[in-house]
């Protein structure tokens, strides 16, 4: 058994494929009052002047986003989120497959929560990605 300090934290990975290419599902999530609220957890979604986009979340109480790095033609869509005190960064990717493209989403467990209260959080974040999956699949017309 290998006795060095372990200075990771527990990470997990979402993962949703569409039957759209990877260029949709990009447009469709910079749009981030169109992608939040059609994810469910959000409503009354507004930019500020200062680049961060404020919502009222499920989970999270008030809360905001924002893109930390977005490079459409290599499907990186990072952002930070912060909601109930605590902030989540979540590394995004978005690649094709096939006819269609396959969107990945890295959390790596933020301060403030254990590894078990980290998991729990993420549960309701399953939904978000069938509705999302959903509006892209069904209710996108581009």
């Amino acid at each position: 058994m290998d006795n060095r300090n372990n200075n990771t934290r527990k990470a997990i990975v979402k993962i949703m494929t569409v039957n759209r290419t990877a260029e949709q599902v990009f447009d469709f999530f910079k749009d981030v009052k169109k992608s939040m609220e059609a994810g469910g957890a959000a409503r009354s979604v507004t930019m500020g002047s200062d680049g961060w986009w404020s919502f009222d979340h499920i989970a999270g109480g008030r809360a905001k986003i924002k893109h930390t790095y977005l490079d459409r033609k290599a499907g990186v869509m990072d952002h930070v989120f912060v909601g109930a005190g605590i902030e989540w960064h979540a590394y995004v990717r978005i690649v094709p497959n096939q006819d269609g493209a396959t969107m990945t989403w890295l959390f790596m467990r933020p301060d403030g929560l254990s590894d078990e209260e980290f998991e729990k959080q993420l549960l309701g974040f399953d939904k978000e990605i069938l509705l999302w999956q959903d509006a892209l699949e069904n209710h996108q017309t581009s």
